[in-house]
């Protein structure tokens, strides 16, 4: 198929996606906290795939939905990705800003598409047993944050645990000790709303969002993890040198699905066991949160970049020293929580 520009490659998905969905099509819906997703995914498989990781926001409300998102697998179909066009420099992935986003993965044969103003996206993955492990962890992630940065709401790249009275953002960059704090808190007093992805609403009183019920660890990090060690030594889901398990399925009474943002938490793994606590500058905390969303969640980069730093300055941020366990810090976040 010839390159083709983002209306081509709306116009191409709805028709193949209204061709492939007539035999089979499951329809689920999700809230995210005042929001309504729908997914509309032609054949069981892929849907058993990609619903997976929002089994813990099914709403069996179908009306009025926000956005929908079509998904298929072209291994039923005999259709041909489009290609994207050419541009010096690719990375592999390309997208194109505007009121229709359009975005290619090269490697893996996909392509994702949104429109705003119908309100509408596409997802075309060649085969849903060969979908990579963190697209079933994490599914539709460019999508959501391309219709998230259209309602006033931000992605990002960061743990969340709390209560319903309200809870703390884990921010940092890999191995920074984000994930396994916030893994700790599944089965204690404290909610599990995230380990890498959540949604925030701005505002006077920011909330954040649970959007994936997933959670990763490597074996050392699943190792300090005395109540999910089964479930993670049990995954057939890896994602490079992680371990990918559900908590929604595990443990669901453990999810928190939206609580007020009270604070941000800056964690960093220390030798032995002491765990301490102490406030930090808000721009550190904002340099902890915000390359890794920008550069994992592109476009509206402006946007993004100016929802977080008004968050930010909202809030106390510290740093936490974690130790070798990290269910003892437990203690420390209750405590500014």
């Amino acid at each position: 198929m010839p390159n083709l520009d983002a209306l081509s490659v709306f116009e191409y998905a709805r028709e193949t996606f209204h061709d492939v969905s007539r035999d089979a099509c499951q329809e689920r819906c999700f809230h995210i906290g005042h929001l309504t997703v729908c997914l509309r995914i032609a054949g069981h498989r892929l849907a058993d795939v990609l619903t997976r990781a929002f089994s813990h926001l099914e709403s069996a409300d179908k009306m009025n939905a926000d956005v929908t998102i079509c998904a298929w697998e072209a291994s039923s179909t005999t259709d041909q990705m489009p290609e994207p066009p050419e541009r010096n420099g690719s990375t592999g992935i390309d997208f194109i800003d505007g009121e229709l986003r359009v975005a290619w993965s090269i490697a893996e044969r996909s392509f994702s598409v949104f429109c705003a103003n119908s309100k509408l996206a596409f997802f075309r993955v060649p085969d849903a047993y060969a979908l990579p492990a963190w697209e079933q962890a994490a599914p539709f992630r460019r999508i959501l944050h391309w219709w998230a940065s259209q309602q006033g709401l931000q992605m990002v790249h960061a743990a969340a645990v709390g209560t319903p009275a309200g809870g703390i953002l884990l921010v940092g960059k890999g191995g920074s000790g984000k994930s396994t704090t916030a893994l700790a808190c599944v089965g204690s007093h404290l909610g599990y709303a995230a380990d890498d992805y959540c949604l925030l609403s701005p505002g006077p009183d920011p909330q954040v969002h649970s959007l994936y019920g997933s959670g990763k660890a490597d074996p050392g990090a699943a190792a300090r993890l005395p109540n999910l060690r089964p479930a993670f030594e049990r995954s057939r889901l890896h994602e490079q040198e992680k371990a990918v398990i559900f908590v929604n399925e595990h443990d669901p009474d453990s999810i928190l699905r939206s609580f007020p943002l009270r604070g941000i938490v800056v964690p960093r793994i220390v030798e032995g066991g002491a765990h301490s606590i102490e406030q930090i500058p808000k721009s550190d905390a904002l340099r902890a949160l915000a390359p890794s969303t920008l550069f994992q969640m592109p476009g509206d980069q402006t946007k993004s970049l100016a929802r977080l730093a008004s968050i930010v300055r909202q809030l106390p941020c510290w740093s936490l020293s974690v130790g070798k366990n990290p269910a003892q810090a437990l203690s420390r976040l209750e405590q500014l929580i």
